[in-house]
């Protein structure tokens, strides 16, 4: 079930960066060839961007692949190693958890305040909630692998 749900976020993310794609291209050529961009396209990119970071930070937490330094890692004993996957794994799950909790605080501001885009008031709650499930739904697949990791099994 996780791997269906990571899929489907795979491919939002991925219609969210041709539709960024696509609008970045109307947009400069709208403006080199017609002198004429596209109203609000500064307010789209900064929604559109949220989604995509949303989307690509599940799935590099789902598949594991996040930046990673080997040059250390790779001269440690294997216990040196478990300590070490342990310890990050554990930072993670903090740092997803901190996340969570801060974007639903600022989910819960933005309703409150009605904050809008600049150009085209378009209501950012949505976009931050989204943004704050990305973290929620990577917090629960960095407990699956902190989990693993703790007690021995395949990462």
């Amino acid at each position: 079930m996780l791997g269906r749900i990571v899929g489907v976020i795979s491919y939002i993310g991925v219609a969210f960066v041709v539709c960024l794609a696509l609008m970045t291209g109307i947009d400069v050529f709208g403006r080199y060839a017609f002198n004429s961009p596209i109203r609000g396209g500064v307010d789209l990119t900064e929604l559109l961007l949220v989604v995509i970071v949303a989307c690509g930070i599940v799935v590099t937490t789902a598949e594991d692949n996040h930046i990673t330094v080997d040059s250390v890692f790779d001269k440690l004993p294997p216990h040196g190693k478990k300590i070490l996957l342990i310890f990050g794994s554990a930072v993670s799950v903090l740092m997803f958890a901190i996340f969570v909790w801060q974007g639903g605080i600022g989910t819960k501001d933005a309703i409150r305040s009605a904050t809008g885009t600049l150009m085209l008031d378009i209501p950012v709650f949505p976009f931050k909630f989204i943004l704050a499930l990305g973290f929620f739904i990577s917090l629960i697949f960095s407990i699956r692998q902190f989990v693993r990791l703790f007690f021995n099994k395949q990462g």
